[in-house]
C-alpha cells in the first residue's frame, strides 16, 4: 500500500484534537448536595417527620426531572403538576422503605419508586381498560411499519395479514385505536398562556343554531316568491328542497305524474332566476344565489 493510500485511511481528526470547540456545549455538571447520612441515620433511629421532611427537600429534584420525562410524552392535556404531586407520594414511601444498611444509592431506589407511582397515577386516571390500551398500540405500531413499507396507509386485509388475524378483529382493533385518543376543546394554540387568545372551544361551530343573517334573507327571499310563484310552483320548491321527497313522491302527493313535476320544477327555476336576474339590474348589484337560501325559505312559505 502506498503512503497517500495509508494516509487516507487514517481517522478524521476530531474539533477538538485539533483545538477548535466543539458545537456542543459543555455539560452542566450537577453540584454535589450536602450529606445526608447522619440525616438518614437519626430519622431510621428516630422517624421524626421533620428530618423526613428535610429528606424529601433534599430528593425532591428527582421528582422533577421524572416527571418532566414523563409529560414529555403526553398529550398537553396532562397537567405535569399532577404527575408531580404523585412523584411526591412515591419520593415519601421510598423514604420509608429505604434501608441504610444496604449501601444502595438512595437516587436509584427512589427513581423506581416515583416513576412506579406516576405511572400508577395515570392508569387510575386513565378511562380506557389497560387492556384495550395495549391492543391499541399494537394496531398502532403494525400501521407505523406497514406505511413506512408499503409507503401509503395499509388497507384491512394487509393489517390482519401482517397481525396474523381476522379482517373483522383488525377492524374491531381500528375502532378500539380511535377510542383512546381524547381531545381537549380548552387547550389553546402554539401553548400561549395568554388568556385572549382562541381556544378550540371558542370556535367550535353549532350547527343547529340559526344564523341571524342567514334567517333574513330566508325571509327576504320568501316574500320574493310569494309574489312571484303559484301554489303548484311553490308546492313543489318545498317538497323537494326542504322536505327531500323526490319527484316521484311529490307527483304522489300532488297526485300528478313524475314528469309533470319536472316540468314544474324546471319552469319554477328558470321564472326565479329571471326575477333574481331584474332585481340585480335594478340594484345594479350581481344576482345573487337563491338556491342556499332557498331551502331555508320554503319553509316560509306556508
Amino acid at each position: 500500500m502506498s503512503p497517500i493510500m495509508a494516509s487516507t485511511k487514517r481517522p478524521a481528526a476530531t474539533a477538538s484534537r485539533v483545538g477548535y470547540p466543539s458545537r456542543r456545549g459543555p455539560r452542566r455538571k450537577r453540584k454535589p448536595g450536602p450529606d445526608m447520612s447522619h440525616v438518614w441515620k437519626a430519622y431510621k433511629e428516630t422517624g421524626d417527620t421533620e428530618l423526613r421532611n428535610q429528606l424529601v427537600e433534599a430528593y425532591h429534584y428527582l421528582v422533577k426531572v421524572i416527571g418532566n420525562r414523563i409529560a414529555a410524552r403526553l398529550p398537553r392535556s396532562i397537567d405535569v403538576q399532577d404527575l408531580r404531586s404523585a412523584g411526591v407520594f412515591g419520593l415519601m414511601r421510598a423514604i420509608d422503605n429505604f434501608d441504610i444498611e444496604r449501601g444502595t444509592p438512595f437516587e436509584s431506589y427512589c427513581a423506581t419508586r416515583v416513576r412506579g407511582a406516576i405511572l400508577d397515577e395515570l392508569r387510575a386516571q386513565d378511562w380506557v381498560p389497560r387492556l384495550v390500551r395495549n391492543r391499541a398500540t399494537l394496531y398502532t405500531k403494525a400501521m407505523t411499519t406497514l406505511t413506512k413499507r408499503l409507503g401509503r396507509e395499509p388497507s384491512s386485509h394487509e393489517t390482519a395479514s401482517h397481525l396474523n388475524i381476522s379482517v373483522k378483529e383488525a377492524e374491531k382493533l381500528r375502532r378500539e385505536s380511535n377510542l383512546t385518543s381524547v381531545y381537549t376543546l380548552a387547550q389553546q394554540d402554539d401553548g400561549d398562556d395568554d388568556p385572549r387568545v382562541l381556544r378550540k372551544l371558542d370556535a367550535l361551530m353549532d350547527r343547529e343554531s340559526e344564523t341571524p343573517f342567514d334567517k333574513f334573507v330566508a325571509t327576504d327571499l320568501a316574500k320574493a316568491l310569494m309574489g312571484v310563484l303559484q301554489k303548484p310552483e311553490r308546492t313543489v320548491i318545498a317538497l323537494y328542497y326542504h322536505e327531500g321527497l323526490t319527484m316521484k313522491e311529490i307527483g304522489r302527493v300532488m297526485s300528478i305524474s313524475e314528469s309533470r313535476v319536472c316540468q314544474i320544477h324546471t319552469k319554477t327555476l328558470k321564472k326565479l332566476k329571471e326575477h333574481l336576474d331584474k332585481l340585480a339590474q335594478q340594484s345594479g348589484r350581481p344576482a345573487p344565489s337563491f338556491m342556499p337560501a332557498g331551502t331555508q325559505a320554503t319553509s316560509l312559505l306556508f
